[in-house]
């Protein structure tokens, strides 16, 4: 689990350095993060160092909580503009802050006094050690059950590689979701007599669960990263061919009219708003030469070309 959580963030690497902050590299770190925390050679002597409460339990488990918060995020930001982060308030933040909030709560009032890497079999019997569990699982079950509605929602209105991506997506959230509940309830049948006992936690059945879930969100994201690079790359190519073909009919479009019509040039601006430039300096020029055309019929058709391309970029 921890491989590929830590995959899914070297994969969004490059996006978290082009826009210098990226939800779904902080959900991938944390999680990962909260997967190596819970291997038994790295838990146990990790916690004798902090007492021996299992204070590593409450750390990774908080870890889990923050991952799966900006794993939502993003998402929801990716699939559902209209209810993107920069329309939201600290108000959309209360499930996270009632979520850590519960369970720091739950586990002080736990009182652990050893170290365990089965909480549930050492301490699972006793009511609030299983409200612990309780909360960070059906914690986890609510945020994988939106995620999940959310893709069936807009999967739709997608397509091609995207509207498979997400669709691995909602089918992972959606598995986690049902898993993650189930854990919640085997937690409460433990420290009560009402709902039957069952043991599904220990079994491989849950373990394959787990890393179903876990696998099918990572695979469709990491597509995702590597369409919207490949994409990107297509588009600068693109943009640097473009001007090296519209240089000449710029210069000599301006040649006609005066170079004084021409705006201030920036080399080192991006190649985009240099071919905007272009194009407008271009038109400017043409609309100048009055009835004496600076452009070919093909050049014309060129440059309305590259304004539609332009424009469907930007729009993007």
């Amino acid at each position: 689990m921890a491989v590929a959580l830590a995959m899914l963030a070297a994969a969004r690497i490059p996006a978290s350095r082009r826009k210098g902050s990226d939800t779904v590299f902080f959900a991938a770190v944390f999680a990962s993060l909260s997967a190596v925390l819970i291997y038994p050679p790295i838990y146990i002597p990790l916690d004798g160092l902090l007492g021996g409460t299992n204070v590593v339990k409450l750390v990774l488990q908080s870890l889990m909580v923050l991952g799966l918060w900006f794993l939502r995020t993003a998402i929801i930001d990716a699939v559902s503009p209209e209810t993107s982060s920069s329309q939201r308030t600290s108000l959309h933040r209360i499930p996270l802050f009632l979520a850590l909030a519960a369970q720091t709560v739950t586990f002080i009032l736990s009182a652990p006094t050893r170290t365990t890497t089965q909480w549930s079999d050492d301490y699972g019997a006793e009511l609030m050690p299983a409200l612990f569990s309780l909360t960070v699982d059906w914690y986890v079950a609510w945020v994988c059950a939106e995620i999940a509605y959310t893709c069936l929602r807009f999967i739709p209105r997608m397509s091609g590689t995207f509207r498979r991506s997400f669709t691995l997506v909602g089918t992972g959230c959606g598995i986690g979701a049902i898993t993650m509940f189930v854990m919640g309830v085997e937690a409460l049948s433990l420290a009560t007599t009402v709902i039957p006992t069952f043991n599904l936690r220990d079994t491989a059945t849950y373990k394959l669960l787990e890393l179903t879930s876990i696998a099918l969100v990572g695979i469709g994201l990491t597509l995702t990263s590597i369409i919207g690079r490949r994409d990107r790359l297509r588009i600068a190519r693109w943009e640097v061919d473009t001007l090296k073909q519209i240089r000449p009919i710029h210069d000599r479009a301006l040649g006609c009219v005066g170079k004084n019509r021409a705006l201030r040039a920036d080399e080192t601006a991006p190649a985009q708003d240099r071919l905007h430039r272009m194009v407008v300096e271009i038109w400017d020029a043409e609309l100048a030469a009055g009835s004496s055309s600076v452009l070919t019929a093909e050049e014309r058709d060129y440059i309305l070309s590259v304004e539609r391309r332009l424009d469907l970029e930007h729009s993007h």
